[in-house]
Protein backbone atom coordinates (compact mmCIF):
# COMPACT_ATOMS: atom_id res chain seq x y z
CA UNK A 1 0.00 0.00 0.00
CA UNK A 2 1.46 3.08 -0.96
CA UNK A 3 2.18 5.98 1.47
CA UNK A 4 -0.59 8.33 0.14
CA UNK A 5 -3.39 5.35 0.43
CA UNK A 6 -2.11 5.01 3.88
CA UNK A 7 -2.55 8.32 5.05
CA UNK A 8 -5.97 8.17 3.69
CA UNK A 9 -7.16 5.19 5.83
CA UNK A 10 -5.55 6.73 9.18
CA UNK A 11 -7.33 10.10 8.12
CA UNK A 12 -10.54 7.91 7.74
CA UNK A 13 -9.97 6.36 10.73
CA UNK A 14 -9.17 9.30 13.18
CA UNK A 15 -11.77 11.85 11.36
CA UNK A 16 -11.97 15.28 10.52
CA UNK A 17 -11.62 16.79 13.76
CA UNK A 18 -8.66 15.12 15.16
CA UNK A 19 -7.39 15.21 11.66
CA UNK A 20 -7.69 19.14 11.60
CA UNK A 21 -5.70 18.82 15.06
CA UNK A 22 -2.81 16.82 13.50
CA UNK A 23 -2.41 19.44 10.96
CA UNK A 24 -2.51 22.36 12.77
CA UNK A 25 1.01 24.09 13.57
CA UNK A 26 0.05 25.05 17.06
CA UNK A 27 -0.85 21.89 18.56
CA UNK A 28 1.69 18.90 20.14
CA UNK A 29 -0.53 16.58 22.04
CA UNK A 30 -4.03 15.04 21.27
CA UNK A 31 -5.30 12.26 23.75
CA UNK A 32 -8.86 10.85 24.22
CA UNK A 33 -9.59 9.87 27.81
CA UNK A 34 -11.79 7.05 28.88
CA UNK A 35 -14.55 9.19 28.59
CA UNK A 36 -14.13 9.74 25.12
CA UNK A 37 -13.69 13.05 25.07
CA UNK A 38 -11.00 14.43 22.60
CA UNK A 39 -8.48 17.42 24.34
CA UNK A 40 -5.07 18.78 22.73
CA UNK A 41 -2.32 20.75 23.88
CA UNK A 42 -2.12 23.90 21.92
CA UNK A 43 1.24 26.12 22.35
CA UNK A 44 -1.18 29.31 21.89
CA UNK A 45 -4.09 27.89 23.82
CA UNK A 46 -3.22 25.26 26.22
CA UNK A 47 -4.47 22.58 27.81
CA UNK A 48 -8.14 22.29 25.41
CA UNK A 49 -11.28 19.99 26.29
CA UNK A 50 -13.20 19.70 22.81
CA UNK A 51 -16.67 19.14 21.99
CA UNK A 52 -15.91 16.29 19.83
CA UNK A 53 -15.88 12.79 21.96
CA UNK A 54 -15.25 9.20 20.04
CA UNK A 55 -17.36 6.14 21.12
CA UNK A 56 -15.29 3.06 22.70
CA UNK A 57 -15.57 1.12 19.75
CA UNK A 58 -14.20 4.05 17.81
CA UNK A 59 -11.17 4.53 19.98
CA UNK A 60 -10.41 0.49 20.54
CA UNK A 61 -10.49 0.12 16.47
CA UNK A 62 -7.95 3.25 15.98
CA UNK A 63 -5.18 1.46 19.14
CA UNK A 64 -5.77 -1.87 16.80
CA UNK A 65 -5.17 -0.20 13.61
CA UNK A 66 -2.01 1.17 14.72
CA UNK A 67 -1.01 -1.79 16.48
CA UNK A 68 -1.23 -3.55 13.23
CA UNK A 69 0.77 -1.09 11.53
CA UNK A 70 4.14 -2.18 13.84
CA UNK A 71 2.58 -5.97 13.66
CA UNK A 72 1.48 -5.62 17.08
CA UNK A 73 -1.94 -6.93 18.92
CA UNK A 74 -3.60 -5.45 21.68
CA UNK A 75 -5.27 -7.27 23.90
CA UNK A 76 -5.71 -7.77 27.85
CA UNK A 77 -2.63 -9.76 28.29
CA UNK A 78 -1.13 -7.01 25.93
CA UNK A 79 -2.75 -4.05 26.61
CA UNK A 80 -0.79 -1.34 25.57
CA UNK A 81 1.46 -0.50 22.49
CA UNK A 82 3.45 2.37 21.64
CA UNK A 83 4.92 3.09 18.13
CA UNK A 84 5.86 5.91 15.84
CA UNK A 85 3.65 7.32 12.80
CA UNK A 86 5.97 8.18 10.46
CA UNK A 87 3.64 9.81 8.05
CA UNK A 88 2.39 12.18 10.72
CA UNK A 89 5.96 12.55 12.20
CA UNK A 90 4.11 11.71 15.70
CA UNK A 91 4.12 9.04 18.43
CA UNK A 92 1.08 7.20 19.39
CA UNK A 93 0.39 5.53 23.21
CA UNK A 94 -2.74 2.99 23.51
CA UNK A 95 -4.10 1.44 26.08
CA UNK A 96 -7.31 -0.83 26.62
CA UNK A 97 -8.99 -2.48 29.40
CA UNK A 98 -7.68 -3.95 32.16
CA UNK A 99 -5.34 -0.97 32.59
CA UNK A 100 -7.67 1.60 32.12
CA UNK A 101 -11.75 1.28 32.21
CA UNK A 102 -12.25 2.14 28.26
CA UNK A 103 -9.73 2.34 25.23
CA UNK A 104 -7.60 5.59 25.49
CA UNK A 105 -5.09 6.98 23.43
CA UNK A 106 -2.51 9.63 22.90
CA UNK A 107 -0.98 11.26 20.22
CA UNK A 108 2.30 13.53 20.41
CA UNK A 109 3.80 15.51 17.23
CA UNK A 110 6.55 16.19 16.73
CA UNK A 111 6.32 20.15 16.08
CA UNK A 112 5.50 21.72 12.83
CA UNK A 113 6.64 24.95 13.89
CA UNK A 114 9.46 26.16 15.53
CA UNK A 115 7.84 28.90 18.43
CA UNK A 116 11.28 31.33 18.40
CA UNK A 117 11.82 32.46 22.25
CA UNK A 118 10.17 35.47 21.14
CA UNK A 119 6.70 33.85 20.98
CA UNK A 120 7.22 32.97 24.51
CA UNK A 121 7.83 36.59 25.41
CA UNK A 122 4.67 37.31 23.41
CA UNK A 123 2.06 35.02 24.91
CA UNK A 124 3.62 35.50 28.28
CA UNK A 125 5.64 32.31 28.90
CA UNK A 126 8.67 34.15 29.34
CA UNK A 127 9.81 37.59 31.05
CA UNK A 128 11.45 39.96 28.76
CA UNK A 129 14.57 39.59 31.70
CA UNK A 130 14.05 36.12 31.13
CA UNK A 131 14.40 36.38 27.78
CA UNK A 132 17.31 38.95 27.60
CA UNK A 133 19.13 36.33 30.19
CA UNK A 134 18.55 33.50 28.67
CA UNK A 135 19.83 34.81 25.02
CA UNK A 136 23.07 36.13 26.55
CA UNK A 137 23.45 32.43 28.42
CA UNK A 138 23.40 30.86 24.56
CA UNK A 139 25.88 33.55 23.52
CA UNK A 140 28.47 32.62 26.18
CA UNK A 141 27.74 28.89 25.77
CA UNK A 142 26.41 28.04 28.96
CA UNK A 143 25.41 24.75 29.44
CA UNK A 144 21.61 24.97 29.95
CA UNK A 145 19.38 22.54 31.99
CA UNK A 146 15.80 22.85 31.37
CA UNK A 147 13.44 20.89 33.79
CA UNK A 148 9.54 20.38 34.52
CA UNK A 149 7.23 17.87 35.31
CA UNK A 150 5.25 16.06 32.57
CA UNK A 151 3.89 18.20 29.54
CA UNK A 152 5.21 21.18 30.62
CA UNK A 153 6.56 21.70 26.98
CA UNK A 154 10.37 21.10 28.05
CA UNK A 155 10.98 19.56 24.48
CA UNK A 156 9.13 22.43 22.65
CA UNK A 157 11.03 24.75 25.09
CA UNK A 158 14.53 23.84 24.00
CA UNK A 159 13.55 23.67 20.71
CA UNK A 160 13.33 27.74 20.94
CA UNK A 161 16.80 27.41 22.49
CA UNK A 162 18.35 25.23 20.06
CA UNK A 163 16.86 27.87 17.42
CA UNK A 164 18.21 30.83 19.37
CA UNK A 165 21.47 28.65 19.19
CA UNK A 166 22.09 28.29 15.30
CA UNK A 167 20.88 32.44 15.00
CA UNK A 168 23.69 33.17 17.61
CA UNK A 169 26.82 30.59 16.66
CA UNK A 170 25.27 29.33 12.59
CA UNK A 171 28.41 27.95 12.28
CA UNK A 172 28.62 25.44 15.16
CA UNK A 173 28.51 21.69 15.03
CA UNK A 174 25.78 20.73 16.82
CA UNK A 175 25.44 17.07 17.90
CA UNK A 176 21.89 16.55 18.96
CA UNK A 177 20.94 12.94 21.00
CA UNK A 178 17.40 12.06 21.55
CA UNK A 179 15.11 8.97 22.25
CA UNK A 180 12.96 9.90 19.27
CA UNK A 181 12.68 12.85 16.44
CA UNK A 182 11.41 15.55 18.39
CA UNK A 183 14.36 17.91 18.62
CA UNK A 184 15.32 20.31 15.80
CA UNK A 185 17.94 22.72 14.91
CA UNK A 186 18.26 25.22 11.49
CA UNK A 187 22.00 25.10 11.83
CA UNK A 188 23.75 24.14 8.57
CA UNK A 189 26.19 21.76 10.49
CA UNK A 190 23.75 19.41 12.42
CA UNK A 191 23.94 15.55 13.60
CA UNK A 192 21.39 13.95 14.65
CA UNK A 193 21.76 10.42 16.29
CA UNK A 194 19.22 8.43 18.12
CA UNK A 195 18.74 5.86 20.76
CA UNK A 196 18.25 1.89 19.78
CA UNK A 197 16.23 -0.11 22.15
CA UNK A 198 15.81 -3.63 21.57
CA UNK A 199 12.44 -3.84 20.28
CA UNK A 200 12.59 -8.01 19.82
CA UNK A 201 12.95 -7.54 15.53
CA UNK A 202 16.52 -6.25 15.49
CA UNK A 203 19.46 -6.88 18.39
CA UNK A 204 20.81 -3.49 17.57
CA UNK A 205 20.77 -1.78 21.25
CA UNK A 206 22.95 1.87 21.62
CA UNK A 207 21.70 3.99 24.83
CA UNK A 208 22.23 7.52 25.97
CA UNK A 209 25.66 6.63 27.51
CA UNK A 210 26.70 4.97 24.11
CA UNK A 211 25.43 7.51 21.59
CA UNK A 212 27.11 10.37 24.06
CA UNK A 213 30.71 8.41 23.37
CA UNK A 214 30.23 8.82 19.59
CA UNK A 215 29.43 12.23 19.89
CA UNK A 216 32.41 13.23 21.82
CA UNK A 217 34.42 11.79 18.50
CA UNK A 218 32.52 13.64 16.47
CA UNK A 219 33.84 16.88 16.50
CA UNK A 220 31.03 18.49 18.31
CA UNK A 221 30.48 22.57 19.46
CA UNK A 222 27.60 22.10 21.36
CA UNK A 223 25.78 19.02 22.72
CA UNK A 224 22.21 18.41 23.23
CA UNK A 225 20.69 15.62 25.02
CA UNK A 226 16.78 15.45 24.50
CA UNK A 227 16.34 14.15 27.86
CA UNK A 228 18.67 11.83 30.07
CA UNK A 229 16.99 9.56 32.16
CA UNK A 230 19.61 7.13 33.93
CA UNK A 231 23.20 7.30 34.56
CA UNK A 232 24.09 8.90 31.04
CA UNK A 233 23.65 11.80 32.85
CA UNK A 234 27.29 11.59 34.03
CA UNK A 235 28.59 10.53 30.50
CA UNK A 236 26.71 14.05 29.57
CA UNK A 237 27.97 16.27 32.57
CA UNK A 238 32.21 14.84 31.78
CA UNK A 239 31.45 16.12 28.34
CA UNK A 240 29.90 19.35 29.26
CA UNK A 241 32.72 19.61 31.12
CA UNK A 242 35.39 19.03 29.31
CA UNK A 243 35.87 21.21 26.20
CA UNK A 244 32.23 21.03 24.44
CA UNK A 245 30.08 23.79 26.27
CA UNK A 246 27.26 25.17 25.49
CA UNK A 247 25.05 22.40 25.45
CA UNK A 248 21.32 21.68 26.66
CA UNK A 249 19.56 19.10 28.50
CA UNK A 250 15.82 18.28 29.92
CA UNK A 251 15.19 16.29 32.82
CA UNK A 252 11.60 15.63 34.76
CA UNK A 253 11.49 18.20 37.82
CA UNK A 254 9.29 20.52 40.22
CA UNK A 255 12.06 23.50 40.43
CA UNK A 256 15.42 24.16 39.82
CA UNK A 257 17.74 22.84 42.75
CA UNK A 258 15.58 19.67 42.18
CA UNK A 259 16.69 19.63 38.83
CA UNK A 260 20.35 19.88 40.01
CA UNK A 261 19.53 16.87 42.59
CA UNK A 262 17.88 14.72 40.04
CA UNK A 263 20.64 15.11 37.18
CA UNK A 264 22.96 14.07 40.69
CA UNK A 265 20.76 11.06 41.39
CA UNK A 266 20.79 10.03 37.20
CA UNK A 267 24.51 10.35 36.97
CA UNK A 268 25.17 8.48 40.09
CA UNK A 269 23.64 5.50 38.10
CA UNK A 270 26.64 5.03 36.06
CA UNK A 271 29.02 2.69 37.68
CA UNK A 272 31.98 5.13 36.73
CA UNK A 273 30.30 7.94 38.87
CA UNK A 274 32.47 7.94 41.81
CA UNK A 275 32.24 10.32 45.23
CA UNK A 276 29.48 13.18 45.66
CA UNK A 277 29.61 14.65 41.98
CA UNK A 278 28.15 18.07 43.01
CA UNK A 279 31.76 19.38 42.26
CA UNK A 280 31.26 18.41 38.94
CA UNK A 281 27.53 19.14 38.22
CA UNK A 282 28.62 22.80 39.81
CA UNK A 283 31.11 23.53 36.69
CA UNK A 284 29.42 21.37 33.86
CA UNK A 285 25.46 22.69 34.93
CA UNK A 286 25.27 26.92 34.05
CA UNK A 287 21.80 27.63 33.66
CA UNK A 288 18.72 25.94 34.90
CA UNK A 289 15.47 27.14 33.63
CA UNK A 290 11.91 25.71 34.65
CA UNK A 291 8.89 25.83 32.98
CA UNK A 292 5.38 24.95 35.00
CA UNK A 293 2.12 24.60 34.43
CA UNK A 294 -0.27 27.59 35.13
CA UNK A 295 -3.98 27.62 36.02
CA UNK A 296 -5.63 30.61 33.61
CA UNK A 297 -8.90 32.22 34.69
CA UNK A 298 -11.25 30.25 32.62
CA UNK A 299 -10.20 27.03 34.43
CA UNK A 300 -7.72 25.90 31.66
CA UNK A 301 -3.97 25.15 31.78
CA UNK A 302 -1.00 26.90 30.19
CA UNK A 303 2.71 27.75 30.97
CA UNK A 304 4.83 29.83 32.27
CA UNK A 305 8.71 30.09 32.95
CA UNK A 306 9.08 31.78 36.10
CA UNK A 307 12.18 30.62 37.93
CA UNK A 308 16.00 30.43 36.45
CA UNK A 309 18.80 29.64 38.51
CA UNK A 310 22.58 30.49 37.42
CA UNK A 311 24.87 28.10 38.86
CA UNK A 312 28.31 29.64 39.73
CA UNK A 313 29.85 26.36 41.07
CA UNK A 314 29.59 24.09 44.39
CA UNK A 315 31.18 25.21 48.10
CA UNK A 316 32.35 22.40 49.44
CA UNK A 317 33.17 23.89 53.01
CA UNK A 318 29.00 24.93 53.17
CA UNK A 319 28.14 21.75 50.66
CA UNK A 320 26.03 24.08 48.60
CA UNK A 321 25.85 25.45 44.66
CA UNK A 322 26.89 28.54 44.16
CA UNK A 323 22.92 29.72 42.84
CA UNK A 324 22.46 33.51 41.16
CA UNK A 325 18.03 33.79 41.11
CA UNK A 326 17.44 35.43 38.22
CA UNK A 327 14.38 37.82 38.50
CA UNK A 328 11.25 37.16 36.40
CA UNK A 329 11.23 40.95 35.69
CA UNK A 330 14.12 43.58 36.14
CA UNK A 331 15.01 45.52 38.99
CA UNK A 332 13.99 49.09 38.77
CA UNK A 333 16.70 51.20 39.94
CA UNK A 334 15.75 53.11 43.16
Amino acid sequence: MSDTADLQSINVLLGDFIVNLMNRDDVTDIWINADGLVWYRSHDEGDVRSDTMLSPEKSLAIIRYFAGCDDKIVTRENPEVGLDIPLYDARFQGMIPPIVDKPAFLIRKRAIRIYPLEDYVANGTLSQNHYDFIRKAIENRKNILVVGGTGTGKTTFLNAVLRAAAEISPNHRFVILQDVKELQCDAINTLYMYTKQDDGKAAIRFDMTKLLAIAMRCNPDRIVVGEVRNGAAFTMLKSWNTGHPGGACTVHADDAERGLTRIKSLAQEDPDAAGDLKELIGEAVNVVIVIRHIELPDGRRSRRINEIIEVNGYDAVTDKYLINHIPREKEKKV
